[in-house]
Protein backbone atom coordinates (compact mmCIF):
# COMPACT_ATOMS: atom_id res chain seq x y z
CA UNK A 1 0.00 0.00 0.00
CA UNK A 2 1.43 3.22 -0.77
CA UNK A 3 2.01 6.37 1.78
CA UNK A 4 -0.76 8.36 1.82
CA UNK A 5 -0.36 12.29 2.19
CA UNK A 6 -1.54 14.75 4.64
CA UNK A 7 -5.01 15.12 3.55
CA UNK A 8 -5.42 11.30 3.26
CA UNK A 9 -3.61 10.48 6.41
CA UNK A 10 -6.97 10.00 8.18
CA UNK A 11 -6.84 6.26 9.43
CA UNK A 12 -5.39 7.46 13.30
CA UNK A 13 -8.86 9.11 13.52
CA UNK A 14 -10.99 6.48 14.14
CA UNK A 15 -11.65 3.22 15.65
CA UNK A 16 -11.99 0.40 12.39
CA UNK A 17 -14.54 -2.34 13.34
CA UNK A 18 -11.88 -5.20 13.16
CA UNK A 19 -8.29 -5.73 12.47
CA UNK A 20 -6.71 -8.20 10.72
CA UNK A 21 -9.97 -8.04 8.81
CA UNK A 22 -9.55 -10.21 5.39
CA UNK A 23 -9.46 -9.04 1.97
CA UNK A 24 -12.90 -7.55 0.20
CA UNK A 25 -14.12 -8.30 -3.19
CA UNK A 26 -14.76 -5.47 -5.35
CA UNK A 27 -17.82 -5.88 -7.77
CA UNK A 28 -19.19 -4.79 -10.44
CA UNK A 29 -23.31 -4.04 -10.23
CA UNK A 30 -25.23 -6.55 -12.09
CA UNK A 31 -27.56 -4.07 -14.47
CA UNK A 32 -30.74 -5.02 -16.56
CA UNK A 33 -29.60 -5.49 -20.32
CA UNK A 34 -29.85 -2.64 -22.71
CA UNK A 35 -33.18 -3.43 -24.89
CA UNK A 36 -32.71 0.05 -27.82
CA UNK A 37 -31.62 -1.06 -30.87
CA UNK A 38 -31.02 2.11 -32.63
CA UNK A 39 -29.45 5.98 -32.45
CA UNK A 40 -27.34 4.59 -29.67
CA UNK A 41 -24.33 6.36 -29.34
CA UNK A 42 -21.20 4.48 -28.93
CA UNK A 43 -18.79 5.20 -26.07
CA UNK A 44 -15.71 3.17 -26.09
CA UNK A 45 -14.67 3.55 -22.30
CA UNK A 46 -10.68 2.14 -21.95
CA UNK A 47 -8.99 0.30 -19.51
CA UNK A 48 -8.35 2.50 -16.33
CA UNK A 49 -4.42 3.57 -16.15
CA UNK A 50 -3.06 4.20 -12.69
CA UNK A 51 -1.33 7.52 -12.22
CA UNK A 52 2.17 7.90 -11.40
CA UNK A 53 1.30 9.21 -7.87
CA UNK A 54 -2.18 7.47 -7.29
CA UNK A 55 -3.58 7.50 -3.75
CA UNK A 56 -5.07 4.05 -2.82
CA UNK A 57 -6.31 3.08 0.44
CA UNK A 58 -8.22 -0.17 1.80
CA UNK A 59 -9.50 -1.23 4.69
CA UNK A 60 -6.98 -3.29 6.31
CA UNK A 61 -6.54 -6.83 4.22
CA UNK A 62 -6.81 -4.80 1.38
CA UNK A 63 -9.02 -6.04 -1.68
CA UNK A 64 -9.02 -9.73 -3.91
CA UNK A 65 -7.48 -8.88 -7.63
CA UNK A 66 -8.23 -7.51 -10.19
CA UNK A 67 -8.30 -4.57 -8.01
CA UNK A 68 -9.92 -1.14 -8.40
CA UNK A 69 -9.57 0.18 -11.39
CA UNK A 70 -10.52 -2.90 -13.51
CA UNK A 71 -13.70 -2.86 -11.38
CA UNK A 72 -14.30 0.36 -12.03
CA UNK A 73 -13.91 0.17 -15.78
CA UNK A 74 -16.18 -2.87 -16.16
CA UNK A 75 -18.77 -0.95 -13.83
CA UNK A 76 -18.09 2.07 -15.51
CA UNK A 77 -19.13 0.31 -18.78
CA UNK A 78 -21.77 -1.32 -17.89
CA UNK A 79 -23.73 1.31 -17.29
CA UNK A 80 -22.95 3.46 -20.44
CA UNK A 81 -23.88 0.30 -22.25
CA UNK A 82 -27.50 -0.31 -20.04
CA UNK A 83 -28.29 3.69 -20.19
CA UNK A 84 -28.39 3.15 -24.19
CA UNK A 85 -27.40 6.80 -24.74
CA UNK A 86 -27.64 8.61 -27.68
CA UNK A 87 -27.53 12.55 -28.92
CA UNK A 88 -23.67 14.35 -29.34
CA UNK A 89 -21.36 13.22 -32.35
CA UNK A 90 -22.60 10.36 -34.70
CA UNK A 91 -19.59 8.22 -34.82
CA UNK A 92 -19.31 8.02 -30.52
CA UNK A 93 -16.79 8.79 -28.22
CA UNK A 94 -13.46 7.07 -26.78
CA UNK A 95 -12.63 7.66 -23.47
CA UNK A 96 -8.87 7.27 -21.75
CA UNK A 97 -8.57 7.47 -17.98
CA UNK A 98 -6.66 7.59 -15.46
CA UNK A 99 -7.05 6.33 -11.46
CA UNK A 100 -5.82 9.00 -9.49
CA UNK A 101 -7.43 8.32 -6.11
CA UNK A 102 -9.35 5.28 -4.52
CA UNK A 103 -9.73 5.42 -0.80
CA UNK A 104 -12.38 3.08 1.06
CA UNK A 105 -13.11 4.67 4.71
CA UNK A 106 -15.02 3.14 7.13
CA UNK A 107 -16.35 3.60 10.90
CA UNK A 108 -18.42 3.24 13.32
CA UNK A 109 -21.04 4.86 15.65
CA UNK A 110 -23.32 3.80 18.27
CA UNK A 111 -23.87 0.34 17.12
CA UNK A 112 -23.61 1.13 13.14
CA UNK A 113 -21.02 1.09 10.36
CA UNK A 114 -20.46 3.42 8.15
CA UNK A 115 -18.18 3.26 4.91
CA UNK A 116 -17.28 6.26 2.59
CA UNK A 117 -15.57 5.72 -0.99
CA UNK A 118 -13.44 8.64 -2.78
CA UNK A 119 -12.87 8.04 -6.88
CA UNK A 120 -11.16 10.51 -8.57
CA UNK A 121 -10.41 9.97 -12.64
CA UNK A 122 -8.36 11.89 -14.66
CA UNK A 123 -10.44 11.46 -18.67
CA UNK A 124 -9.77 12.60 -21.93
CA UNK A 125 -12.59 12.12 -24.66
CA UNK A 126 -11.79 12.15 -28.14
CA UNK A 127 -14.40 11.53 -31.08
CA UNK A 128 -14.03 8.62 -32.71
CA UNK A 129 -14.51 9.89 -36.27
CA UNK A 130 -11.18 11.93 -36.07
CA UNK A 131 -9.56 11.18 -33.07
CA UNK A 132 -10.29 15.13 -32.16
CA UNK A 133 -10.53 15.75 -28.31
CA UNK A 134 -13.77 17.20 -27.09
CA UNK A 135 -13.06 17.19 -22.87
CA UNK A 136 -10.29 16.59 -20.59
CA UNK A 137 -10.92 17.07 -16.79
CA UNK A 138 -11.37 15.26 -13.34
CA UNK A 139 -14.42 13.29 -12.14
CA UNK A 140 -15.10 12.79 -8.84
CA UNK A 141 -17.11 10.04 -7.44
CA UNK A 142 -18.21 9.91 -3.79
CA UNK A 143 -20.86 8.26 -1.92
CA UNK A 144 -21.55 6.63 1.67
CA UNK A 145 -23.36 3.68 3.00
CA UNK A 146 -24.73 2.73 6.41
CA UNK A 147 -25.31 -0.79 8.07
CA UNK A 148 -26.81 -1.60 11.56
CA UNK A 149 -24.31 -4.19 13.42
CA UNK A 150 -26.82 -6.19 14.31
CA UNK A 151 -28.03 -7.21 11.32
CA UNK A 152 -24.77 -8.83 9.88
CA UNK A 153 -23.16 -11.92 11.35
CA UNK A 154 -19.76 -10.27 11.46
CA UNK A 155 -18.10 -7.33 10.86
CA UNK A 156 -16.60 -8.52 7.62
CA UNK A 157 -19.85 -9.07 6.31
CA UNK A 158 -20.84 -5.78 6.85
CA UNK A 159 -17.91 -4.68 5.38
CA UNK A 160 -18.61 -6.47 2.08
CA UNK A 161 -21.22 -4.99 1.96
CA UNK A 162 -21.55 -1.46 2.18
CA UNK A 163 -18.46 -1.88 -0.22
CA UNK A 164 -20.67 -3.50 -2.68
CA UNK A 165 -23.29 -0.69 -2.02
CA UNK A 166 -20.73 1.69 -2.99
CA UNK A 167 -19.43 0.25 -5.79
CA UNK A 168 -22.43 -0.06 -7.29
CA UNK A 169 -23.75 3.65 -6.75
CA UNK A 170 -20.46 5.74 -7.68
CA UNK A 171 -19.32 3.47 -10.81
CA UNK A 172 -23.02 4.25 -12.25
CA UNK A 173 -22.78 8.34 -10.92
CA UNK A 174 -19.33 8.46 -12.41
CA UNK A 175 -20.59 6.88 -15.92
CA UNK A 176 -23.79 9.70 -15.34
CA UNK A 177 -21.40 12.42 -14.77
CA UNK A 178 -19.52 11.49 -17.82
CA UNK A 179 -22.44 10.67 -20.61
CA UNK A 180 -25.16 13.60 -19.51
CA UNK A 181 -23.28 16.14 -18.05
CA UNK A 182 -19.97 16.08 -20.00
CA UNK A 183 -21.47 15.03 -22.85
CA UNK A 184 -24.99 16.48 -22.79
CA UNK A 185 -26.24 12.93 -23.86
CA UNK A 186 -29.57 11.31 -23.45
CA UNK A 187 -30.53 7.79 -21.78
CA UNK A 188 -32.62 6.18 -19.80
CA UNK A 189 -32.04 5.16 -16.47
CA UNK A 190 -30.51 1.81 -15.13
CA UNK A 191 -32.33 -0.77 -13.17
CA UNK A 192 -29.76 -3.23 -11.13
CA UNK A 193 -30.62 -7.07 -10.60
CA UNK A 194 -31.05 -8.86 -7.95
CA UNK A 195 -30.97 -12.55 -6.93
CA UNK A 196 -34.04 -12.16 -4.37
CA UNK A 197 -35.07 -9.99 -2.59
CA UNK A 198 -33.33 -10.10 0.20
CA UNK A 199 -30.27 -9.74 -1.99
CA UNK A 200 -32.00 -6.77 -2.23
CA UNK A 201 -32.70 -5.48 0.57
CA UNK A 202 -28.93 -5.80 1.91
CA UNK A 203 -27.24 -4.72 -1.34
CA UNK A 204 -29.59 -1.91 -2.49
CA UNK A 205 -27.68 1.71 -2.50
CA UNK A 206 -28.84 5.09 -2.53
CA UNK A 207 -29.30 4.47 -6.41
CA UNK A 208 -31.33 1.92 -6.24
CA UNK A 209 -34.65 3.36 -5.06
CA UNK A 210 -37.32 5.89 -6.91
CA UNK A 211 -34.94 9.08 -5.46
CA UNK A 212 -32.01 7.02 -8.00
CA UNK A 213 -33.74 7.57 -11.22
CA UNK A 214 -33.60 11.09 -10.73
CA UNK A 215 -29.93 10.99 -9.47
CA UNK A 216 -28.61 9.45 -12.41
CA UNK A 217 -30.35 11.39 -14.70
CA UNK A 218 -29.46 14.28 -13.28
CA UNK A 219 -32.48 16.03 -14.10
CA UNK A 220 -32.87 19.24 -11.27
CA UNK A 221 -37.06 19.11 -12.05
CA UNK A 222 -36.91 15.01 -10.95
CA UNK A 223 -34.61 16.07 -8.25
CA UNK A 224 -37.14 19.15 -7.05
CA UNK A 225 -39.71 16.38 -6.05
CA UNK A 226 -37.85 14.83 -3.90
CA UNK A 227 -36.92 17.94 -1.80
CA UNK A 228 -39.54 17.93 0.86
CA UNK A 229 -38.48 13.89 1.26
CA UNK A 230 -35.01 14.99 2.08
CA UNK A 231 -36.39 18.07 4.40
CA UNK A 232 -39.30 16.12 6.41
CA UNK A 233 -37.55 13.94 9.67
CA UNK A 234 -40.48 11.67 10.06
CA UNK A 235 -39.33 9.97 6.78
CA UNK A 236 -37.23 7.09 6.98
CA UNK A 237 -33.34 7.90 6.64
CA UNK A 238 -32.26 6.34 3.76
CA UNK A 239 -35.10 7.53 1.53
CA UNK A 240 -34.13 10.93 3.12
CA UNK A 241 -29.93 10.30 2.51
CA UNK A 242 -31.33 9.02 -1.15
CA UNK A 243 -33.31 11.94 -1.85
CA UNK A 244 -30.06 14.38 -1.02
CA UNK A 245 -28.02 12.44 -2.97
CA UNK A 246 -30.73 13.21 -5.99
CA UNK A 247 -30.45 16.66 -5.13
CA UNK A 248 -26.72 16.30 -5.39
CA UNK A 249 -26.56 15.26 -8.38
CA UNK A 250 -28.67 17.24 -10.35
CA UNK A 251 -26.34 20.34 -8.69
CA UNK A 252 -24.36 22.49 -10.13
CA UNK A 253 -22.61 25.68 -10.27
CA UNK A 254 -24.70 26.37 -13.43
CA UNK A 255 -28.24 25.42 -12.27
CA UNK A 256 -30.36 27.18 -9.35
CA UNK A 257 -29.89 26.01 -5.82
CA UNK A 258 -32.64 23.03 -5.47
CA UNK A 259 -31.89 21.74 -1.58
CA UNK A 260 -34.40 24.04 0.48
CA UNK A 261 -34.65 28.38 1.15
CA UNK A 262 -32.57 26.91 5.03
CA UNK A 263 -30.60 23.94 4.40
CA UNK A 264 -30.67 22.91 8.01
CA UNK A 265 -27.67 20.97 8.23
CA UNK A 266 -29.40 17.35 9.42
CA UNK A 267 -28.69 15.88 13.08
CA UNK A 268 -28.12 12.37 11.26
CA UNK A 269 -24.34 11.28 10.44
CA UNK A 270 -25.59 9.37 7.09
CA UNK A 271 -27.49 12.25 5.82
CA UNK A 272 -25.44 15.37 6.45
CA UNK A 273 -22.89 13.52 4.53
CA UNK A 274 -25.13 13.44 1.21
CA UNK A 275 -26.25 17.16 2.55
CA UNK A 276 -22.35 17.97 2.24
CA UNK A 277 -22.25 16.29 -1.29
CA UNK A 278 -24.72 18.16 -2.50
CA UNK A 279 -23.88 21.68 -1.51
CA UNK A 280 -20.19 20.24 -3.01
CA UNK A 281 -21.22 19.53 -6.09
CA UNK A 282 -23.21 22.88 -6.47
CA UNK A 283 -19.93 24.53 -5.59
CA UNK A 284 -20.74 28.16 -5.54
CA UNK A 285 -19.67 30.83 -3.37
CA UNK A 286 -22.93 30.51 -1.05
CA UNK A 287 -22.79 26.80 -0.60
CA UNK A 288 -19.16 26.18 -0.62
CA UNK A 289 -19.17 29.07 2.37
CA UNK A 290 -22.02 26.82 4.05
CA UNK A 291 -19.63 23.81 3.53
CA UNK A 292 -17.24 25.67 5.54
CA UNK A 293 -19.40 27.08 8.66
CA UNK A 294 -20.92 22.90 8.45
CA UNK A 295 -16.78 22.38 8.84
CA UNK A 296 -16.22 23.81 12.42
CA UNK A 297 -19.47 22.44 13.69
CA UNK A 298 -18.90 19.28 12.59
CA UNK A 299 -18.41 16.53 15.29
CA UNK A 300 -18.11 13.21 13.53
CA UNK A 301 -14.46 12.01 12.21
CA UNK A 302 -15.31 10.53 8.97
CA UNK A 303 -17.09 14.19 7.71
CA UNK A 304 -14.81 16.31 9.26
CA UNK A 305 -12.39 14.57 7.01
CA UNK A 306 -15.00 14.36 3.86
CA UNK A 307 -15.42 18.38 5.04
CA UNK A 308 -11.75 18.77 4.47
CA UNK A 309 -11.05 16.74 1.27
CA UNK A 310 -14.01 19.15 -0.01
CA UNK A 311 -12.50 22.35 1.05
CA UNK A 312 -9.22 20.84 -0.73
CA UNK A 313 -10.88 20.15 -3.92
CA UNK A 314 -12.77 23.67 -3.53
CA UNK A 315 -16.24 21.47 -3.81
CA UNK A 316 -16.60 19.00 -6.05
CA UNK A 317 -18.03 21.07 -9.19
CA UNK A 318 -17.30 19.73 -13.07
CA UNK A 319 -13.92 20.79 -13.96
CA UNK A 320 -11.70 20.57 -17.07
CA UNK A 321 -11.84 21.53 -20.68
CA UNK A 322 -14.39 21.40 -22.74
CA UNK A 323 -14.00 22.33 -26.65
CA UNK A 324 -17.54 23.94 -26.79
CA UNK A 325 -17.88 25.48 -23.97
CA UNK A 326 -14.18 25.88 -22.86
CA UNK A 327 -12.68 25.81 -18.92
CA UNK A 328 -15.40 24.61 -16.82
CA UNK A 329 -14.58 25.30 -13.15
CA UNK A 330 -11.26 26.74 -13.12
Amino acid sequence: MRKLGARLSFLSLFGLFACGAGPLELHVPTLAPNTAREAVTPIDFEPIGASPNLDVILVPGGAEPPGPAAVLASGIRSELQARAFHGGEPGGYVVKSRLDRFALRRASDKGFGYAVLYVDLSCEIKRKADAAQVWRGELRGRSAALGSRQFFSDAQVMHQILADRLMSDVTRELASDLAVRVLELSGKPSARVFADQDAEQQLAGVDDGPAGVAALTQDPEAAAKFVDVAHDSVNDRNARAAAWNAIAMASAPDRPWIGGIDTGIDKDTFIRFFQYKALARHATVPTLRELKTARGKEENDLLKEFLSDLESTNGLGLTGFSRRRGNLGL
